[in-house]
């Protein structure tokens, strides 16, 4: 049996790209609590919770419209108007399901509460200089990584990322053969 996926790579693209996001979304979040304990001397962890949620549903949006847009521009065009209006109401309400559940997960974990809270590292110089050096990284990371998508540069890690899902066989790279 085969199925036709309609450029895998380009899947694998759209889950490495949004790997990075969620890396670098995850990232900034450790840099908000680190932040706000040094300056305040009390931070709220619940942003820690929340941001790999979000990522991941935001992730499921956007990979579930691509595929879905990419299924429907071929073959869109043939279907009565009847099709039409019931595949344009059953994407409506699959991409409501979506946004409603993205949000009300996030609600459900806005509510935990996570504190943590050391008045002595208020304006504590190590802590600032280990965030000093963070935010450096971190800035350099995020613009490297931004550079390369933009410029359409292929990192070593893409590469492998990218062997791991190819074929081995000298099938169409469209085609996925289960056995």
């Amino acid at each position: 049996m085969s199925v036709n996926t309609g450029g895998i790579q380009d899947y694998v693209r759209y889950v490495y790209i949004m790997s990075l996001v969620s890396a670098l979304a995850m990232a900034i979040a450790v840099d908000y609590v680190l932040t706000e304990l040094w300056i305040y001397g009390t931070a709220d962890l619940t942003i820690l919770v929340i941001t790999p949620v979000f990522m991941f549903m935001l992730s499921m949006l956007i990979i579930s419209s691509i595929t879905m847009i990419k299924q429907l521009r071929g073959s869109f065009g043939r279907l009565s108007s009847k099709a039409k209006a019931l595949m344009i109401t059953y994407i409506a309400f699959f991409m409501i399901a979506l946004i409603y559940f993205t949000y009300i997960s996030i609600i459900h974990y806005a509510g935990l509460g996570l504190t943590i809270s050391d008045p002595q590292l208020v304006g504590d110089h190590y802590l600032g200089f280990g965030l000093a050096l963070y935010d450096a990284g971190l800035l350099t990371t995020s613009w490297q990584l931004v550079e390369d998508l933009l410029n359409n540069k292929l990192s070593s890690l893409y590469k492998f990322f990218i062997m791991m899902f190819k074929s081995h066989s000298n099938d169409d790279d469209d085609t996925i053969i289960i056995k």
